[in-house]
Order: C-alpha cells, then structure tokens, then sequence
C-alpha cells in the first residue's frame, strides 16, 4: 500500500505591506555532495551458508551437512545452480540427487521456475558411523513452504502444499568433503 502525504501551506496577507528589504545573494558552495553506491538486495532466493561444523567427519559434521544439503535443495530449484549439488551428490544411491538434477534441467529447457519452498530442518536424531557403507544416517524433521512450478507465459503448472515430514539423509564423508547419499522416509519409529 502506498501512503500519499499531502502538505498544502496558506499564507495569509497583512493589511499592511512589510517593509521591503534588500536581498544580498546567498553563496552556495561548490562542493561535491556525498554519494552513496546502493547495496544490492538479492532478488532470487539467497544460497545457504555452509556451516562450519561441516568441517568435522564425525555424527556434528554429519547432522551439519544433513541440514546444509537439505537448506540447498530450494534454491538449487529455483536458481538452477547445480555446482554444489552435483559435487555433493552421489548419484548412483540418492535418488533425490537425481531428480533434483532431472528437474532443474527440466526448467532451464522449457523455461518453467520453481517458486517457494523453503526449508527448516530441525535434526531429530544423528546414528553412529554405519561401517557397512562408512556414512552416517540422519533423521529430521524438515518443514517446507508451499511451491509452484510457473511456466514463461505465468500459468500455475504445477503447486505443492506447505507440508512437514520427518525423513532419514544418509550422509558419507569421502576424506574430503560430505557426500549425500540418499534421502527418504525411513525414519525410527515412522
């Protein structure tokens, strides 16, 4: 909403003319006047910060990069930015990973964008290191705003609910970095 402020002055006359008084001319000085440069405001959805317990290999680095991952996932939808997510995904067991992929590849070919869809994850419970495939599980309980798919011409082709679902990441660390695995609902106690 726009807000329109208007100010009207009347000046009211004297019976009497005021005296008149010679005017000298004012000096304004020359000086350049300050300029300020705008800080940009991002206009598309901002990429998450990588937290720094990402940096730990054990359960801590783990919820870490369960989270990080998770947070990526809209923007990644909606910038079409995969760099990290294709790093960070390992595609012959997420199958998340590849879809996220698919669809992202989907949009940019047919000019759709995905809107919303923020994420807050809240970790519910990291597991010790599962030697059988080195990665740790994860579940958490991930809140997510609604989301629409709109084509280049504005039509609504697609919409999803705000929803909360509690879902296992399976996350390995390869020496380097985190590594997701895979991405469902198995959850203890689901």
């Amino acid at each position: 909403m726009a807000l329109v402020v208007g100010i009207g002055v009347v000046l009211g006359g004297c019976s009497t003319p005021a005296p008149e008084v010679e005017k000298t001319p004012s000096v304004v000085s020359e000086a350049p006047s300050p300029t300020s440069t705008p800080t940009p405001v991002p206009t598309g959805p901002v990429k998450p910060e990588r937290p720094a317990d990402m940096d730990r290999t054990d359960e801590v680095g783990a919820a870490a990069a369960a989270t990080y991952f998770l947070e990526l996932y809209p923007y990644v939808m909606a910038t079409g930015d995969l760099e990290e997510w294709g790093q960070a995904s390992m595609t012959e067991t997420c199958e998340l990973c590849t879809a996220v992929m698919g669809h992202v590849e989907d949009y940019a070919s047919s000019g759709n964008r995905y809107v919303g869809g923020g994420v807050s994850v809240d970790v519910l419970k990291t597991y010790a290191l599962d030697t059988l495939y080195g990665g740790y599980p994860v579940d958490v309980k991930v809140a997510q705003d609604g989301s629409s798919v709109i084509s280049p011409d504005g039509t609504v082709m697609e919409e999803e609910p705000a929803e909360v679902s509690e879902l296992r990441v399976e996350v390995i660390h390869d020496g380097n970095s985190w590594r997701l695995a895979g991405v469902s609902n198995d959850v203890q106690g689901s």
